[in-house]
């Protein structure tokens, strides 16, 4: 399919992607069965998600790309919603799970580092089936530079027919994987019912005004203008490497691994954060480890061609500072809710969690728009075996210049950011003492 078609393909769908989280979350917080309220929605939205998933590495054939862009455009916009409905409702399942902090901060630092445990997997086993078939590229490109290095040679779309295979192979792998994760949390998850009537709220008023508190909430406005500004780096990172790996430091062959590298790095790096925030706080380990990533974000753009063990350094550190990403920001959330329900009485633990989910949503299309710009301005060409040297200095601004600047930002909104150590204390000794009455309103007095 033409990289216009595509582009629009992307677009709409990151596009509508925003949007459905805010019709996600409305949904789901007039959800209320005995089943619970949010594992009707993970378990349905899971399910629903590995049809629409397999199909969309499927490639119908003998159609025209207008036509194909349709279909792609309908699954892709499927695939977005049902996994927005997943994953608002699968990561504001740990406020029900339980009321103690402590507790949802080590339910929220597991899910993270099991989560980047399944990202190892899902790249290892969808690397190793799709290389097994990816053989084409790489012989076109030996056959170009051995033949003639003046003229560009381009890929023979008949010769990637094994590569669809793989890939749809490689997709039947992750359904089932899908289909194992969503029966676990479904069915080895309780879901406190006890807990519904706290949490539940009354949204059928005036939505829009409910809504246009969370998003003015003093604490939450620091909060999602740091998210855009810290993810964007991350996205542009994770959109770009493979790219920049091939064509500015000419490491094709070890675009998976070094990929690899920098998830394990990650999940390594996770416990030792949970030890930090629990010593110091999560303000100050957040803003250490932001200001830490900033040099290795600036010598990933002064990286020379071919040197691989430079390479390595830098993304093992790096992979081990985002690790804050993981983790940090979900146990930030929980915080401003309870600021929320201290200062309005209500808890609006949904809408808060989608709205965050849209921010992160929004930052993914920011960063996928500036790596579309970059290889646009650079003049990268599809298919071809080597790229002018505009598009090396397009991807260098694009992995380094623009990162350092988003995170400079995002590092002054994290500073500026209200809910301290101490505040977050104090909150929580509020929040109990309101917890306390409430019991003891709701417990019959004896009779005298």
């Amino acid at each position: 399919m033409s990289a216009q078609y595509a582009t629009v393909v992307v677009f709409i769908s990151r596009t509508w992607d925003v949007v459905s989280n805010l019709i996600a979350g409305r949904l789901i917080s007039s959800t209320n069965t005995r089943f619970g309220r949010m594992k009707p929605w993970i378990f349905w939205s899971g399910i629903l998600l590995i049809p629409v998933y397999f199909l969309s590495w499927y490639v119908p054939p003998n159609l025209p790309d207008v036509v194909k862009m349709i279909y792609y455009l309908l699954l892709s916009s499927l695939f977005m919603f049902l996994q927005t409905a997943n994953n608002v409702s699968y990561r504001t399942l740990v406020m029900y799970m339980s009321d103690d902090e402590n507790a949802r901060n080590r339910a929220t630092l597991i899910r993270g580092a099991v989560e980047l445990v399944a990202v190892v997997v899902g790249i290892a086993l969808h690397g190793q089936i799709v290389a097994a078939y990816d053989t084409a590229p790489e012989k076109a490109c030996r056959l170009a530079n051995s033949t003639d290095n003046s003229t560009n040679h381009r890929i023979d779309p008949e010769e990637l027919e094994d590569v669809k295979n793989g890939y749809l192979i490689s997709a039947g792998a992750m359904c089932g994987m899908s289909l194992l994760a969503t029966l676990i949390v479904t069915l080895g998850v309780k879901e406190r019912r006890d807990m519904e009537r706290e949490n539940e709220q009354n949204l059928n008023g005036n939505f829009l005004k409910t809504l246009k508190g969370v998003v003015t909430f003093r604490p939450n406005v620091y909060f999602l203008i740091y998210d855009v500004c810290l993810y964007s780096p991350t996205v542009i990172y994770s959109g770009g490497a493979a790219i920049y790996l091939q064509y500015s430091l000419d490491l094709r062959s070890q675009v998976p691994n070094i990929l690899l590298i920098t998830v394990v790095s990650t999940v390594v790096a996770l416990p030792a954060v949970g030890v930090l925030v629990d010593k110091f706080g999560k303000k100050p380990v957040y803003i250490v480890m932001v200001a830490l990533t900033i040099p290795f974000l600036t010598g990933c753009g002064l990286v020379p061609p071919g040197n691989l063990p430079v390479v390595i350094v830098i993304i093992v550190f790096m992979g081990a500072l985002m690790s804050a990403n993981s983790y940090i920001p979900w146990t930030m959330l929980s915080d401003i809710v309870d600021a929320y329900q201290l200062q309005t009485n209500q808890r609006l633990d949904t809408l808060f969690f989608s709205m965050y989910l849209l921010m992160c949503r929004l930052a993914s299309v920011l960063g996928q728009a500036a790596t579309t710009v970059a290889l646009v301005i650079g003049g990268y060409v599809t298919g071809e075996c080597t790229q002018p040297e505009s598009v090396d200095t397009s991807l260098r601004i694009l992995m380094s210049g623009l990162p350092v600047g988003l995170s400079l930002i995002g590092l002054v909104c994290l500073i500026k950011y209200p809910i301290t150590e101490e505040i977050r204390k104090e909150n929580k000794e509020a929040l109990d003492e309101m917890t306390a009455s409430l019991q003891e309103m709701k417990t019959p007095v004896a009779s005298k």
